[in-house]
């Protein structure tokens, strides 16, 4: 009879969304990536067999499942039939992908096993042992492997890397990103205004410039792009990186609104540049955001590059990928309910704006549907 399994380390993403174990008991050593309880509803945990500490079984261990303990791998598909011996605690480390979804552990630096981000979305979920040689179509694991055959190594080993950079005070990355930032915004929407750090002091550092051109207000986002936003590469694959990362924009006439109501418009961005990361989500082209903040009769904003009609704007890249700008245009009840009605729907209310002649510069302005 096991005592049940020892922690051996234990650690949340910088949102706490979702936090990385490492458990043993006599038997085996795993690694599990736990959705926190406000994710649990949308999300389920996800296994990684890490080794097997006695003699693997010659077949599936499915007594060990029915008595609600972690299986052993079959012998035949480790590298130590024999068992190994237990992990050591100090000697483990966690990494957590960029999106902060999926995350590695580290044994003496060496990955140990890997809970790819898009695991989580996928109803066939996958992990990946160094330990493990080989497995069948519903195996428990799949092998790590080397590096020509499995680009988990290359993901890792960036995910370390961008760690790293971040951790190195000696050479801070931050000023230089919002140096790019905030002259690439000057050329286009005039001198900066104000600058607010909108990060409530957590990592990565990201704030909102306030800009003034031509009797209009722009409010642009800057570091929200060091981070690539969850989901993206399950549902873009090879294409993930033209659509991961993005910062947000505000234009509003001075003309219309009060300063009163700019300032909340302002606001209610600001507390959007987190929602990918703080519900392990994604925001792109024609996605609804309910805000409070936004003056009557609008409720919601739509996210879009195409309703932008100024001069192009060439963003800077971030760690290779292109960043895309998306601007909120505010929307009203109807015109939220006319994007929901269907998939995409948010795409044909963007068509019905531009034909209406909704830019990027937010108006007074009637329902269109």
């Amino acid at each position: 009879m096991s005592n049940g399994p020892t922690v051996l380390i234990e650690q949340a993403n910088t949102r706490y969304t979702m936090i990385a174990v490492v458990e043993q008991d006599e038997r085996t050593a795993y690694f599990y990536l736990y959705p926190a309880e406000l994710q649990s509803k949308k999300y389920r945990m996800r296994a990684c067999w890490l080794r097997n500490l006695q003699p693997g079984p010659s077949k599936r261990d499915s007594a060990a499942m029915e008595n609600g303990d972690a299986p052993m791998l079959e012998a035949h598909y480790c590298n130590h039939p024999q068992g190994k011996e237990p992990l050591q605690a100090d000697r483990l480390s966690i990494v957590w992908m960029p999106e902060e979804d999926g995350a590695a552990v580290l044994y003496d630096g060496e990955t140990l096993g890997v809970i790819p981000g898009w695991s989580l979305y996928s109803e066939d979920p996958a992990a990946y042992a160094a330990d493990c040689t080989g497995g069948d179509g519903d195996a428990l694991v799949f092998p790590l492997g080397d590096a020509s055959k499995n680009q988990q190594h290359a993901r890792v080993a960036e995910a370390v890397t961008f760690r790293k950079l971040w951790d190195d005070t000696e050479t801070p990355q931050w000023p230089v990103i919002q140096d790019q930032f905030i002259n690439i915004y000057q050329q286009h929407f005039g001198e900066l205004k104000q600058y607010f750090a909108i990060d409530n002091n957590q990592w990565p550092p990201m704030a909102l410039g306030k800009f003034e051109k031509d009797n209009v207000v722009y409010f642009l986002t800057m570091g929200v792009s060091i981070r690539p936003m969850p989901w993206v590469s399950y549902l873009y694959n090879d294409h993930a990186p033209a659509y991961r990362r993005m910062e947000l924009a505000l234009a509003i006439s001075k003309d219309d609104f009060s300063e009163e109501e700019i300032t909340k418009m302002a606001e209610g961005l600001s507390g959007m540049a987190d929602i990918p990361w703080r519900h392990i989500s994604w925001l792109g082209e024609g996605h609804t955001i309910g805000s409070a903040k936004l003056p009557a009769p609008f409720e919601s904003i739509v996210l879009s590059a195409a309703l932008y009609n100024g001069e192009g704007i060439e963003m800077p890249e971030m760690y290779g990928d292109k960043v895309n700008l998306f601007w909120a245009s505010p929307v009203t009840l109807t015109e939220r309910q006319y994007a929901h009605e269907k998939a995409n729907g948010g795409y044909e209310l963007l068509e019905k704006m531009i034909q209406a002649d909704i830019t990027h510069i937010v108006r007074k302005r009637d329902a269109i549907v």
